[in-house]
């Protein structure tokens, strides 16, 4: 063979070696991300930021896809019937984990499913009652269900959902029996406690700030681990005495199908890390009460874990289901 024809042959050996591990990383065509909530919803808006800055740091569009329904799940769903190449993304959090805990029909175990490739924001949720109510602290509510046993209720945008737990987790550390008043969504929970008829509610706290810049509501604590910048004044759940080191903060991030290959994955949770670097993306998460919170593909996985054990301890504790 001539010292020609070996190089060629050299160069095309070579090339379908790396094929294999890097033809979808070097895919033109557009990313699917797969958001299981309705256009305008703070989980919409945050993917968008996200898929904005991705189209710019991978070189290909991402495309924001609601699929809503069931929870998420009509999206999630989505995701592990189609290939495992990283060509769509799932925009997921809480519900990803505890939706199928809490209905066993839904089949999907996330650990099986999917590949989390790297978390992005994080933001804490509010206790919060009407602005007229007489309860001016966490204490004083549970002071009052304890008082009146089975009488205070708390709004919540659904069965199963984060808020629904964080109210459960509260009446089981506290010993006491809240009410629990679930609806089709937040709004409604919002027009009802600004209309006196809950005695309180879970939000988001980025759904509680435009009212209690208004002066409708008053928030008792936050969920996370710390203080919300927003609400400085307002304790976090962990510095309230009998709630010490309790915490639940929603989280979201992004998922690929299992399977997907490792280098793939790896350049999926790079850029996404990236995205997060950029100021105008933490500045409009941060309009939309998010916290830019990036994690990589193994430690993500690992939080994830951990949330996963909280929700299945709150599960247990309080027999909560989805028929």
């Amino acid at each position: 063979m001539s010292r020609r024809n070996f190089l060629i042959a050299a160069v095309a050996a070579a090339a379908m070696a790396i094929v294999p591990m890097s033809a979808s990383a070097q895919s033109s065509g557009p990313i699917t991300l797969l958001v299981g909530y309705s256009a305008g919803g703070s989980a919409d808006y945050a993917a968008r930021v996200i898929a904005a800055e991705l189209t710019t740091k991978l070189g290909r569009s991402v495309i924001v896809e609601n699929a809503t329904g069931g929870s998420g799940m009509i999206a999630l769903q989505k995701l592990v019937n189609g290939k495992a190449d990283g060509d769509a993304l799932y925009y997921g959090g809480h519900d990803t984990v505890a939706v199928p805990m809490l209905n066993k029909s839904v089949g999907i175990d996330w650990k099986e499913a999917t590949l989390p490739v790297g978390r992005t924001a994080l933001t804490s949720m509010a206790i919060a009652v009407p602005a007229e109510s007489p309860h001016k602290s966490l204490a004083d509510l549970v002071a009052a269900a304890k008082e009146a046993p089975e009488s205070i209720t708390y709004g919540t945008p659904g069965i199963g959902t984060a808020q629904h737990m964080v109210g459960e987790m509260i009446s089981h550390r506290a010993g006491v029996k809240f009410i629990h008043a679930p609806y089709r969504g937040g709004a409604q929970v919002s027009n009802d406690i600004l209309a006196g008829l809950l005695d309180s509610a879970v939000f988001t706290t980025s759904t509680a700030l435009p009212f209690v810049k208004e002066g409708k509501v008053r928030v008792l604590a936050v969920t996370g681990a710390e203080r919300s910048s927003a609400l400085p004044d307002v304790p976090a759940l962990t510095e309230i005495e009998g709630f010490n080191g309790l915490a639940l903060p929603l989280w979201q991030g992004l998922f690929v199908k299992a399977g997907t290959d490792e280098a793939v994955a790896k350049q999926l949770s790079d850029a996404i890390a990236a995205s997060l670097e950029s100021e105008d993306v933490k500045k409009r998460l941060a309009d939309g009460g998010f916290v830019a919170a990036p994690l990589p593909i193994g430690e993500f996985t690992d939080f994830i874990s951990k949330q996963a054990d909280i929700y299945s301890q709150i599960i247990k504790d309080s027999a909560i289901a989805i028929e």
